[in-house]
C-alpha cells in the first residue's frame, strides 16, 4: 500500500532528473506538459494532491517521446459528477491481482493510459504489537550514493550531462494507470492510481503490499508503449521483482500522520518509538535515583547530626 509520498523537488530538476537514454544513446531530459492542475513540491502528499507522473507524450498532444503531467493522485472514476475532488471513492491505489477485470482501471489499461509515478519516497506505517500501540511510520526510498543523504537536500547534486545523464538524487519510479476527466469549466484533469503488488521478503516485515517499482529502462520504456497488450502489459508487470539493494529506509517522527503538515522534517531520521519511550524511561529512572540520593542528604543536613560523633549522656538527678 501507498498512501503518502514526498516530492519536494521543483519541475525544472525533475525534467533532469526523469532524464533517460534515447534511441541514439544520448542521455536527454524530458518536458513538462502543461496541465490545468498545479503540482506543489511537498514532502507529505497525500491522496487528492498532485503529483509528477511520466507519459507518452502523444496523450498529452506532444510529439516527444514521454513528457512529465501533473496528475491528481486517485483516479476519477469516468461516471463521476460535479468536483472532480469530491469523489468518493479510494481510487490511490490498484491492485495488480485485480487491475485487468476492475470497471474502473480495465478502460484506461485497454487504451494504452500507463504512466510513471515519480516520487522521491513514500511513507508506510508499521503495526504495533497491540492495537492500542502507535503505528511507526518509516520513510521509504531509492538507495542512494554514499554523499547523499536521503533527509538531507544540502546534500543532493542537481547535476546532469549528455555523456552521464542525471547525477542528482535518485527517484522513485512507481508504475501506475491515468485517465482524464473534462470538468464543466472545460478543464482537462489528469489523475492517476498507483499500482500495488504483495510485498516480497524486501519490505513484508513492514507492510504486506508494496508500490511496483520500475528500476530499469527497458522496463520503464515497455510499460509505457501505447501498443502493449493489457496482457502483455500485467505479464510485464508480474515478472518485476524487488531486491534488497532497490531501497533504503529509515523511522521518521509521527508528526507525518497529519496529511496537512508539510514542514521538511516529515522525513527527517528520528529514534523509533519504542526506542523514545525506554531512553525516557531510562532517565526517569536516573532521575528518581538522583533525587532520592539528594534527599537523604538534605535530611542529614537538616538534623545537624553527625553519626560519627559519639552521644552525650546526661546524669539522672
Amino acid at each position: 500500500m501507498c498512501g503518502r509520498v514526498a516530492c519536494s523537488l521543483n519541475p525544472e530538476t525533475l525534467c533532469r532528473a526523469c532524464g533517460y537514454e534515447n534511441a541514439t544513446g544520448k542521455q536527454q531530459t524530458i518536458s513538462w506538459t502543461k496541465s490545468d492542475i498545479e503540482y506543489v513540491p511537498s514532502t507529505n502528499i497525500g491522496p487528492k494532491d498532485v503529483l509528477p507522473c511520466i507519459v507518452a507524450g502523444s496523450h498529452c498532444g506532444e510529439e516527444n517521446e514521454r513528457v512529465l503531467c501533473a496528475m491528481m493522485w486517485s483516479m476519477i472514476p469516468p461516471w463521476h459528477e460535479g468536483d472532480y475532488r469530491k469523489h468518493s471513492l479510494s481510487t490511490h491505489n490498484a491492485r495488480l491481482e485485480n487491475i485487468k477485470n476492475s470497471k474502473l482501471y480495465n478502460s484506461p489499461l485497454r487504451n494504452g493510459q500507463r504512466c510513471i509515478i515519480i516520487c522521491e519516497g513514500y511513507y508506510e506505517w508499521k503495526a504495533g504489537k497491540t492495537k492500542n500501540d502507535t503505528k511507526q511510520p518509516y520513510y521509504i526510498y531509492a538507495n542512494q550514493r554514499k554523499e547523499v543523504e536521503a533527509d538531507d537536500p544540502l546534500t543532493w547534486k542537481d547535476k546532469w550531462s549528455e555523456q552521464d545523464g542525471w547525477q542528482g538524487f535518485k527517484v522513485l519510479k512507481m508504475a501506475g494507470i491515468f485517465n482524464k476527466f473534462k470538468t464543466k469549466e472545460d478543464k482537462m484533469i489528469y489523475s492517476c492510481t498507483i499500482i500495488t503488488t504483495e510485498a516480497n521478503s524486501v519490505l513484508s516485515w513492514l507492510h504486506n503490499r508494496v508500490p511496483l517499482f520500475i528500476n530499469k529502462e527497458q522496463d520503464l520504456r515497455l510499460w509505457l508503449n501505447e501498443e502493449l497488450s493489457i496482457d502483455e502489459a500485467i505479464d510485464k508487470l508480474n515478472k518485476l521483482t524487488l531486491s534488497k539493494d532497490d531501497l533504503n529506509w529509515h523511522t521518521v517522527s509521527t508528526r507525518v500522520n497529519n496529511v496537512l503538515y508539510k514542514n521538511e522534517d516529515c522525513r527527517k531520521k528520528t529514534k523509533a518509538i519504542g526506542e523514545k519511550k525506554s531512553n525516557s524511561t531510562s532517565f526517569m529512572a536516573s532521575w528518581l535515583k538522583k533525587g532520592s540520593a539528594e534527599s537523604a542528604k538534605r535530611k542529614t543536613t537538616e538534623t545537624g547530626k553527625d553519626d560519627n560523633r559519639p552521644t552525650k549522656i546526661t546524669k539522672e538527678n
